[in-house]
């Protein structure tokens, strides 16, 4: 009797214990919840990819017309989710964040989250940031600075904060473009003003301002995280200056960088370096935190990121050089191969495959090695300006231009 309620036990124990991790490590494995997926790298632990592709390209799960914006898609729970925008006429319109069902690119909800923004320089109009999203709450930012909690399951606002408004900063010439981050359940944001307003962070449940520090101004770069000496950190490269802190707002360290104004996010290199790129004499540098001190490792001009972010893996760093891809050397910034015809395009990692889109719709499958480029496989998956890098989830890669939306199974 004593065994046998022993045996009862632990079967329950089996089956109530382990699922919920067992679903907690695939969520994370099949999601992308955050600008360059759920570690800000841009890289998906998925394996397992078709090496080769039919002629006509990989199974099209879907494609939707979606309205225009730079947004990429995020991924989680059997829904994508994004920022889209539509204009009324020439000058007017509006930004909404929108679900869709993941399997069939259906609409699932639909929210007003501000005015359209309209750029006057014609590269495109509508929301530049990438939401970032949790178990409750997707979190967004409009084009005109509108910070803005929604709810997963219907998307009903829970709260908002204005920017312009509330912190007196000014809507830089290309929109609002930074994209929120989630680091030890605080919202992250970079800000962008002066009067110790240049970062931000803020509770995620009811949007009240924690902290915020520094002095900057609005920028169209992102911040990433990195975990340094068993310590979590966010990192920020604004004008010339890269600051980091920790979840409570306290700085842990800063560089002057010999670069300005990078768009392109840094890229946190395994266990102590950053990477950090930008259109400039000095294209690119590394440094090494010791002891929350920065030593520069590194200083080249053989990547300059414009937009887009590159990826790291196994000692070398793949990326467009404005508008060439490259793999350089994170040693040395040695260039290793070029490869030219895919414009100002961008790129994400999986499989230790560069899935690659170009600035017109083409995507390519590349080997991630520094001996040679090697295409292993290339379609045209979408048509017109394609900005916005790709999104991997449970082996499918959704991309996004300009105005529209696709899903290509790739596994």
């Amino acid at each position: 009797m004593k065994i046998s309620l022993i045996t009862t036990l632990l079967i329950v124990l089996f089956l109530i214990l382990p699922r919920p991790l067992i679903w907690a490590q695939h969520d994370d494995l099949h999601s992308w919840t955050q600008f360059r997926g759920n570690e800000r790298n841009g890289i998906s632990a998925e394996r397992d990819l078709l090496d080769i592709w039919p002629e006509q390209g990989p199974e099209l799960i879907w494609k939707k017309e979606i309205g225009t914006s730079f947004s990429e898609l995020l991924i989680s729970d059997k829904r994508v989710y994004t920022i889209t925008g539509e204009k009324v006429d020439s000058a007017r319109g509006y930004e909404y964040a929108i679900a869709f069902d993941a399997a069939t690119g259906n609409k699932i909800w639909k929210t007003k989250i501000d005015s359209i923004f309209i750029d006057i320089d014609g590269w495109g109009d509508g929301a530049r940031s990438t939401p970032a999203i949790n178990d409750d709450h997707m979190y967004c930012l409009s084009g005109f600075g509108k910070l803005k909690a929604l709810s997963l399951i219907d998307g009903k606002e829970i709260w908002q904060v204005d920017l312009v408004i509330d912190f007196g900063i000014p809507v830089p010439r290309w929109g609002f473009s930074t994209s929120p981050l989630i680091m030890e359940d605080v919202l992250i944001l970079e800000l962008g003003g002066k009067d110790e307003n240049a970062f931000g962070a803020f509770n995620p449940q009811d949007g009240k301002l924690l902290w915020k520090v520094a002095n900057g101004q609005p920028s169209y770069c992102s911040p990433i995280i990195a975990n340094i000496d068993g310590q979590e950190q966010m990192i920020f490269a604004n004008d010339n200056t890269l600051f980091s802190f920790n979840s409570k707002g306290e700085s842990l360290w800063t560089y002057s960088m010999p670069i300005r104004r990078p768009t392109a996010t840094p890229v946190f290199i395994e266990p102590n370096k950053i990477f950090v790129s930008a259109v400039s004499a000095t294209g690119c540098f590394i440094i090494e935190i010791k002891e929350n001190k920065a030593l520069e490792t590194m200083n080249n001009s053989s990547m300059q990121n414009h937009w887009s972010s590159s990826c790291y893996h196994n000692g070398y760093i793949y990326g467009f050089n404005v508008a060439a891809l490259q793999c350089i050397s994170a040693l040395d910034g040695n260039k290793k191969w070029t490869k030219r015809g895919y414009g100002k395009g961008s790129l994400i990692m999986a499989d230790d495959k560069l899935i690659v889109l170009s600035d017109k719709g083409k995507m390519v499958l590349v080997e991630a090695s520094p001996e040679a480029f090697v295409e292993l496989s290339s379609f045209q998956a979408l048509n017109g300006k394609s900005w916005t890098a790709p999104s991997f989830s449970n082996g499918k890669v959704y991309l996004r231009n300009l105005t529209q939306m696709a899903c290509y199974q790739l596994k």
